[in-house]
């Protein structure tokens, strides 16, 4: 394409536009094209090999598709043309420099990279999956582990009431050391002392157990 200087009289005044044509008589009749009572007076050269605007790149395009399309449905050219028409749009549209083949190395590309990412998330499910296998066979585990019902509450019953026993018999102990408070050497005060540590011991396992049978309650 080339750069020409269009000057013109319009209304009485001097004008000039610079014009990006392929040939001088092409650069007039677009000025006349826009100013339709304009009087071209003169018309020079300024440079060549100049890039087409977006509006002529997008009429040359028009123009191929329907030179392209009136070869017919099996032409070889609208085979080999197929997805370059978009290309071209999408260079027009963003100034890009965009080719067919970049763009085909582009979406491989990105193909590529989502196969990637396709990979490393099944890869995760995967990993998610086994973690979940092995919590369920913990939980199954667990529920084996689990007192029946009829049996839960036989135990409780019985720790409760031997926890109950205990604490009478921790009671009656103590009653017994003050009575013999003032005879430490007497035999039913050591007694008494030994049934009260037993006792104690005894109350303490009682309520482990029965804290432990509420707390599977709760679960």
């Amino acid at each position: 394409m080339n750069s020409y200087k269009v000057t013109y009289i319009l209304n009485g005044e001097e004008h000039y536009d610079h014009i990006t044509e392929r040939t001088e008589k092409a650069a007039q009749k677009r000025v006349k094209g826009i100013y339709k009572d304009a009087e071209i007076t003169d018309t020079e050269l300024t440079s060549t090999d100049v890039n087409a605007t977006k509006e002529q790149e997008r009429e040359t395009l028009e123009k191929i598709k329907a030179m392209v399309a009136e070869l017919g449905p099996q032409s070889y050219l609208k085979t080999a043309f197929e997805g370059v028409y978009e290309v071209a749009e999408m260079n027009i549209d963003e100034d890009a420099a965009y080719s067919f083949p970049g763009r085909v190395n582009i979406l491989e590309e990105q193909l590529r990279e989502m196969g990637s990412k396709y990979n490393a998330a099944r890869s995760d499910v995967e990993v998610l999956r086994s973690q979940l296998d092995h919590a369920q066979e913990q939980a199954d585990a667990l529920k084996k582990q689990q007192l029946p019902v009829w049996l839960h509450s036989a135990v409780y019953g019985l720790a409760s009431e031997e926890l109950a026993t205990s604490k009478a018999r921790m009671e009656q102990a103590a009653e017994t050391m003050a009575y013999y408070a003032e005879a430490p050497q007497d035999i039913a005060f050591a007694e008494a002392v030994k049934g009260y540590r037993a006792a104690k011991e005894r109350r303490e396992v009682c309520e482990q157990i029965v804290k432990g049978l509420e707390a599977l309650t709760e679960e």
